[in-house]
């Protein structure tokens, strides 16, 4: 987490992005599902256990995010500076202080191209209203920035298109192609007991 304003020089390949991450009994239940999920399908590769998490907003990086800004508005270091560090400071503001228990629900091929094993949740009030008070935090950024159509420009931008909508999700597994060799109903079965996850401040990660 970061109070001052940053360089956007200085934050070259740093990804911004509010998370969930799973508390210690929830890390060991999604370690053991990746496993068996794993061996149903080999040839993937694993989510770290470190990564494991429930992506709230992704920012992306910060300094192809000025990039991509100062070409349609003209934005300069000193405004991006400034917007990013009332950014970062309204999202930390946002998060609570609580942890969420959301129920699992089934694992699907997540991405463009279905190759992302990933454990679905389902959605309560709670995490949608603060995904909704996030993507109005994340609108604002764009505005201080110059954008007219704050909403129209995310739906278009590589990092932000999906941040309008809010689908609860942990990765598990990356270069999935299905479950070869083996029926469906013989894919890892999906615990429903709730797991618990936890807010994480806004992240600086290379």
């Amino acid at each position: 987490m970061a109070n001052s304003q940053p360089n956007p020089g200085a934050l070259s390949g740093v990804r911004i992005y509010a998370q969930l991450k799973p508390d210690e009994a929830a890390l060991a239940r999604l370690l053991l599902l990746q496993a068996g999920a794993r061996e149903a399908a080999p040839g993937t590769r694993l989510v770290s256990p470190d990564r494991l998490h429930l992506t709230l907003i992704h920012f992306g990086k910060a300094d192809e995010a000025y990039s991509r800004l100062s070409a349609v508005t003209g934005t300069g270091p000193k405004a991006y500076r400034e917007a990013l560090a009332d950014y970062l400071k309204d999202t930390t503001a946002a998060l609570p202080d609580t942890d969420f228990q959301l129920t699992p629900t089934y694992l699907s091929a997540f991405g463009s191209h279905g190759s992302t094993l990933a454990l679905e949740l389902r959605s309560t009030p709670a995490l949608e209203a603060l995904h909704a008070e996030l993507y109005a935090v994340l609108l604002e950024f764009l505005s201080a920035c110059g954008i007219a159509d704050p909403a129209g420009y995310a739906a278009g931008d590589p990092a932000l298109c999906f941040a309008a909508q809010l689908r609860p999700h942990i990765s598990l597994l990356h270069g999935f192609r299905g479950f070869h060799g083996f029926a469906d109903d013989a894919a890892p079965r999906v615990d429903p007991a709730p797991l618990r996850l936890q807010v994480t401040p806004v992240l600086y990660r290379v």
